[in-house]
């Protein structure tokens, strides 16, 4: 079903969505029918050739269609006129009378009414929100619909999944925009307090979700929404830096991006001030317009004129729409504007109250002018040079729309990391309001009561403490500024807690722990990931530090957590870290504040990424079984994704019927389910003997150059534990006693020394056989019951889930095994929903609980149950979040302004 939608949307919006056609020139030359001669026949053939092979090619990057013959079908059902001659005359681009038509203005009109059909579909209104339209289309004239009758097919659930994909593929302000002037909406005041959210929830869903949702999981550089880059590049307001490290992906049209991104801006400011002419009664096209504005600026007018021009053959040269652009800010911008956040309230400052996107406000306006100019039939051009550079314009968005917003078309967290950093390299986190955009995006959800914000550890504790302070200030304008807290301290308000969170890093294989001295801090490269654990010690000392030096923090630092790649930096690392945190001598029971007043001390709780992107099935497991037991997660405490919990292992070996995993990692599954199956009394004795099989025969192509007929599996287990203690202090042990020549040393030695790495690089490729499938089976029933017991927390991303992870759709989610309204023995599972990196996802912790619903309507439970179900995830969220207490607002505020004042105080300690 999903790449059915990914096709139907490729094709439907092909013309707007994709720099392919960005000129347009060649969609012009192919409606124009006015020409009757053999040469403009075969021009116009020509053209309608070249736009079928441009969009083969593309749709084969991001779909996958049946046959060309199904994508001729669809481009016949939207785009008839660039189909046949028949079709053009059946839809008026072809007269039969031979009269001339309007065919550039028949054209734009076109892709307006396929718009209007989507926002109709799929958009509507309920309590002053724009809402998605849940329920069946055929309710609602699709029979009058010339395009889209396919809805009446996209019931129920496929109906989510379509608005889902859709989200992901172009941003929805213009749907939204067009679906305002359809309806008569035409005041900029119904702008007020509309961001970029959609509300997905039905009545009765949309009533739970109003008692308030957690945030439990989200990282706080991708804490924004698209708008907000947008509206930051098109002001100019990014790093210098940015696009020298902008690397587009596999689906990228167009490289160019910062010329692309300047062309945008450069028509940005056009059309906006055109349109504030124009509203001022100036009556002239735009291209009259410009030569007008253009007097004694020659090569400017010239430039602008011939920009369409250049659209052809790719963008300008970036020195010359640098140079225009500022010779046209001289003309429009005066100098004390140039620090607003967006131009638009510049140029509409009767507007300025509204609290919108100035994309908004410009998108409102742009909808006026269409209204107007399609009636006024005496203005010729107007309505076409405008939509020229309009849809131009909303390309080059969509574009890079797709460049930062992941679609789901490759797993794995190597592909996310690309649209990770290119959507937040774009946001200057230094820039003086940086906090205050994040948290004010954040609270734009007005359900939202809790919000965790993971960030990462600097390396010092004064820059730690300077950081932290920066956001709790902003946090407190805020709260002043919007919330009104001056006037009601008990007035609602989110809170917010901090999670410091551990990168994962690799590490080279070059290693020798024979030159470690314990002495000399720069051998610690000498061993496999000990500089890399020593490091990962002292930045969980400089939070520890900071929490004992200002006590107040305690209540705003609430967790510590491991971010990033599993596949580069194994648990055992970690382990002696999270040991390091959790030590009592950081914790006390009882705070002072400097007002003397007794507090109780918060404990830091943990979270760790694990279980999340994997290449063995039982590397996901045994990841999220080290994590609990090595690195001493309590109840309360949390893992982050833990996808392998819920994966159905038919179908996840259906598609991975040989794994390709180097040979140390898939040793380690071994001997971790070795272990396990020691501990429990479930032993089927044909998977025992191959599994000590396969350990024997792994550990001797590893550790070949130690005496095989000794190496049992019982010290390769214990060997296996021992990994988890600091590294350090295992090597130091070794190096007291050089002369023990003890095996259990050597195999320890040899997870330090190149040649034994090497081996455990290498990849092999095991089948995934009976005998795997039952370990598989045994080890995923196991860690489902140890983490029901301990009440360990699994934190669900649902949208994050799909796109990173192996789980289907937003419907095959790891919730729907690990929790069941159907399975009692489940129902004990701790979960709480959560939406990861909202600028990457296009979502929020609502949309992902609204999907979550969805999802359980699509497998089968009723509204009813599913409300009920959704309602306890809901309170979840909030009861397993790291920020605790139930302190009345007026004493979290206290708390906050005095908390402030300790940070600023570089000499205040406890």
């Amino acid at each position: 079903m999903i790449s059915k939608i990914w096709l139907l949307i490729n094709v439907s919006l092909f013309p707007i969505q994709n720099l392919k056609f960005y000129s347009q020139q060649e969609l012009m030359r192919a409606v124009d029918y006015n020409g009757t001669s053999k040469v403009e026949r075969k021009t116009r053939e020509r053209a309608i050739n070249r736009i079928k092979s441009k969009l083969y090619a593309e749709i084969l990057k991001k779909a996958d269609p049946n046959s060309l013959d199904e994508i001729n079908l669809m481009m016949l059902k939207f785009y008839p006129m660039l189909c046949n001659e028949e079709e053009a005359l059946r839809y008026g681009y072809k007269s039969s009378d031979g009269g001339v038509r309007d065919f550039e203005k028949m054209l734009f009109q076109h892709f307006f009414k396929i718009l209007e059909e989507f926002s109709d579909a799929l958009l509507s209104y309920r309590d002053g929100d724009i809402i998605f339209k849940y329920w069946k289309n055929d309710e609602n004239g699709h029979e009058n619909w010339s395009f889209i009758d396919f809805m009446d097919k996209f019931k129920g659930q496929h109906k989510v999944l379509f608005f889902q994909t859709l989200s992901r593929s172009i941003p929805l302000d213009l749907l939204i925009a067009v679906h305002h002037s359809k309806n008569n909406i035409h005041d900029p005041l119904q702008l007020h307090e509309f961001y970029q959210h959609v509300n997905l929830a039905d009545a009765p869903l949309d009533d739970i979700l109003a008692r308030g949702v957690a945030e439990n999981h989200i990282h706080a550089t991708a804490a924004f929404n698209f708008s907000i880059l947008w509206q930051l590049l098109m002001n100019g307001h990014y790093k210098a830096e940015y696009f020298t490290k902008f690397k587009t992906n596999h689906l990228a049209v167009s490289a160019e991006v910062e010329a692309y991104i300047w062309t945008a801006r450069l028509l940005r400011l056009l059309m906006t001030q055109y349109l504030k002419a124009y509203q001022a009664g100036a009556q002239q096209s735009l291209f009259e317009w410009i030569g007008n504005v253009c007097v004694g600026e020659e090569e400017t007018r010239i430039f602008l004129l011939n920009l369409y021009q250049y659209a052809e053959h790719g963008f300008a040269p970036l020195n010359q729409l640098k140079e225009a652009f500022e010779r046209l800010k001289i003309i429009f911008i005066e100098s004390n504007e140039e620090n607003n956040s967006d131009f638009i309230y510049s140029v509409f400052p009767e507007h300025q109250k509204i609290k919108t996107y100035g994309e908004n406000i410009f998108l409102f306006q742009a909808m006026a002018f269409k209204r107007d100019s399609e009636v006024k039939y005496d203005q010729s051009g107007f309505y076409e040079q405008f939509f020229r550079v309009f849809f131009m314009y909303i390309s080059i968005k969509n574009e890079f729309y797709q460049q930062v917003t992941q679609p789901t078309v490759l797993n794995g967290l190597d592909f996310f990391r690309g649209y990770f950093s290119r959507a937040t390299d774009g946001i200057d986190n230094n820039a003086p309001e940086y906090h205050k955009i994040m948290l004010r995006t954040l609270f734009q959800n007005r359900y939202l009561q809790k919000v965790e914000l993971r960030i990462s550890i600097l390396d010092s504790e004064v820059k730690n403490r300077t950081k932290l302070l920066q956001i709790l200030e902003a946090y407190r304008g805020i709260l002043k500024e919007d919330y009104k807290v001056e006037d009601d301290k008990n007035s609602d308000f989110p809170l917010i807690g901090i999670v410091y969170h551990l990168i994962k890093r690799p590490d080279s294989v070059s290693k020798d722990s024979l030159l470690f001295d314990e002495n000399r801090h720069h051998t610690l490269n000498s061993l496999h990931f000990g500089e890399h654990q020593e490091k990962y010690i002292k930045q969980v000392q400089m939070v520890q530090q900071l929490r004992r030096n200002v006590p107040m923090v305690t209540n705003f630092i609430v967790g510590l957590d491991a971010a990033s790649s599993e596949n580069y930096t194994p648990i055992h690392v970690f382990a002696p870290v999270f040991e390091e945190a959790r030590d009592s001598k950081y914790d006390s029971l009882r705070i002072v504040d400097p007002e003397g007043k007794i507090l109780p001390r918060q404990s830091l709780f943990f979270t760790f990424h694990a279980g999340e992107d994997f290449r063995h099935l039982n590397s996901g497991l045994r990841r999220m079984d080290e994590v609990i037991k090595y690195c001493k997660l309590h109840a309360g405490d949390r893992i982050g994704h833990g996808i392998a919990l819920g994966v159905d292992i038919e179908n996840w070996i259906q598609k991975n019927p040989i794994v390709i995993i180097p040979r140390g990692e898939y040793l380690d599954n071994l001997l971790w389910i070795w272990d396990v199956y020691s501990n429990i009394t479930q032993l089927r004795t044909e998977t025992l003997v191959y599994l000590e099989r396969q350990i024997d025969q792994i550990a001797g192509e590893i550790f070949c150059e130690l005496e095989k007929d000794k190496l049992t599996i019982y010290l390769l287990v214990e060997n296996y534990k021992r990994r988890f203690k600091r590294i350090t202090e295992e090597i130091k042990k070794i190096n007291v006693d050089k002369k023990s020549n003890k095996l259990s040393d050597k195999l320890y030695e040899a997870y330090h020394q190149e040649s034994s790495l090497i081996r455990m690089n290498e990849p092999i490729y095991i089948s995934m056989n009976e005998s795997e499938k039952m370990m598989m089976a045994d080890m995923q029933s196991y860690l489902i019951r140890k983490v029901s017991n301990q009440g360990i927390v699994i934190e669900v991303n649902p949208s994050s889930n799909e796109a990173i992870g192996v789980n289907d759709s937003l419907f095959g989610n790891q919730l729907f095994k690990i929790q069941s309204a159907r399975n009692p023995d489940l129902s004990n599972i701790l979960v709480n929903i959560n939406s990861d990196d909202p600028l990457i996802f296009n979502t929020n912790v609502s949309s992902e609980l609204v999907y979550i619903y969805y999802g359980m309507l699509q497998q089968g439970i009723g509204r009813e149950a599913a409300l009920e179900w959704i309602e306890k995830l809901r309170r979840s969220g909030m009861e397993t979040s790291f920020i605790r207490g139930t302190r009345s607002r007026a004493e979290y505020l206290r708390i906050l302004d005095m908390t402030i004042d300790s940070l600023k105080d570089p000499y205040y300690v406890n």
